[in-house]
C-alpha cells in the first residue's frame, strides 16, 4: 500500500514540475553583430545633420525544458558616433575616443508578453550647450492589463531645442 502511495506521489510531483511555469535557469543562446549606420538626424537651413557610426547588437534567447523560447533580451550599444554637416563633412561633433555609451535594452517574457525597456538612448556634447542626454529611465509593459508603467528618471535633455543646437553647432 505504501509503495503505491509513494509511486502516485512521485507521479503527481513530476506532473506538477512539467506543467510549472517555464524556467530561465539554463544558459541563453547569444548572438552578436556589428552594424555601421548613417542616419539623418535633423534638417537645417541649407544642410542636414547626419549621424554615422557603429552599433553592437546582442540577442539572448532563453528556452524551457521543451526547447521553446520563453525569454528574449535585445541590447543595442552605440560604440562610435559622429554627427556631421552633410554639405561640409569637416564640420562634425564626436563623442571622443572612449565611445558614446548610448545603449538600449529590451527584455521580453515570451510566455506572458510582459516587456521591460531601459537605457540612455542619446548622449551628445554640443559646443556652447554642454552634455545632452536622453535617458529613457525604465519602462514596463504589463501584457495582462495592457498598461505601460514608467519608473526611474524622467527624460533629461539639455535646455532648448536639440535639433536647433545641432544646426548651430555644425553650421
Amino acid at each position: 500500500m505504501n509503495i503505491r502511495r509513494t509511486v502516485l506521489s512521485a507521479f503527481a510531483a513530476m506532473t506538477a514540475l512539467l506543467l510549472a511555469a517555464p524556467s530561465y535557469a539554463g544558459k541563453p543562446d547569444i548572438f552578436r553583430s556589428m552594424f555601421e549606420f548613417d542616419l539623418l538626424v535633423v534638417e537645417c537651413d541649407g544642410f542636414e545633420v547626419w549621424t554615422t557610426g557603429w552599433e553592437r547588437d546582442t540577442e539572448k534567447w532563453w528556452y524551457n525544458e521543451f526547447d521553446e523560447p520563453v525569454r528574449l533580451q535585445f541590447s543595442v550599444n552605440i560604440t562610435e558616433s559622429e554627427y556631421y554637416n552633410n554639405t561640409d563633412p569637416t564640420k562634425f561633433v564626436t563623442q571622443g575616443k572612449n565611445g558614446v555609451g548610448e545603449n538600449f535594452t529590451n527584455k521580453i517574457d515570451l510566455t506572458t508578453g510582459d516587456e521591460h525597456w531601459s537605457g540612455a538612448l542619446f548622449r551628445l556634447t554640443l559646443p556652447g550647450i554642454g552634455h545632452v542626454l536622453l535617458d529613457m529611465g525604465t519602462w514596463f509593459w504589463d501584457a495582462s492589463t495592457a498598461t505601460v508603467v514608467h519608473y526611474g528618471p524622467d527624460y533629461a535633455l539639455a535646455e532648448g531645442e536639440t535639433g536647433l543646437a545641432l544646426c548651430e553647432a555644425l553650421e
